[in-house]
């Protein structure tokens, strides 16, 4: 007791009453120093593996939800793949039914149109014809071939001529040009000389007003 209150206050409490000394603190020790440094590196030992495993762990996430993202994305893909090769099927198929309606309406065009001809084109060349041949014997003009054009705008005999002069040929062009112009328009833009017929050749365009 005696001891205690004469050491200082800031001392009592470390006061050692028996004859042995008190051991130093634990870090100060021999064995609590390797067992601090026993702990500090098995916690850096451990350390490693878990940050590896934390990081492997968030990397298999991250692959997981980049897996079903990519397994949407197909599946979308597959879908548009597969709805635009229905509508190249149906496109085809709509292709053919309208190849065969154009080609049904165009045959059925053409039959009219040669019905329109025999009933109408015919007899109405065969007078036009006759008409103008009448004129072309006056003036012993032969005709040596005939040809017909019509287009949307125009109807137009193309007469190849023969004479064994060219003012016969001169005399039936003002002839027709004279009397025929209400019907007809006229041109005729060179006479030829054939050495070898011996004749004179040209080619007259009438065209029906």
């Amino acid at each position: 007791m005696h001891l205690y209150t004469t050491v200082p206050s800031v001392q009592r409490y470390e006061c050692n009453f028996s004859l042995f000394h008190r051991p130093p603190p634990f870090a100060k020790r021999e064995s609590g120093k390797l067992i601090l440094l026993t702990s500090a590196a098995l916690a850096l030992g451990l350390l490693y593996p878990i940050t590896n495993w934390s990081l492997s762990y968030a990397e298999a996430i991250r692959y997981q939800l980049l897996e079903n993202n990519y397994q949407t994305i197909h599946d979308t893909k597959t879908t548009r793949e597969a709805t635009i090769k229905l509508k190249e099927t149906q496109k085809i198929e709509a292709d053919k039914v309208k190849k065969a309606q154009e080609d049904e309406y165009n045959n059925k065009k053409n039959t009219l149109i040669k019905i329109h001809e025999v009933k109408v084109d015919y007899p109405m060349k065969s007078k036009h014809l006759t008409y103008l041949t009448k004129d072309f014997n006056r003036y012993s003009v032969m005709l040596k071939n005939v040809h017909y054009n019509e287009t949307n705008s125009s109807k137009t005999f193309v007469f190849s001529l023969t004479s064994t002069s060219d003012k016969k040929v001169t005399e039936l062009l003002e002839y027709l040009t004279k009397t025929k112009t209400d019907k007809y328009k006229f041109s005729l833009e060179h006479i030829d000389f054939d050495e070898k017929e011996k004749n004179y050749i040209s080619e007259l365009k009438v065209n029906l007003l």
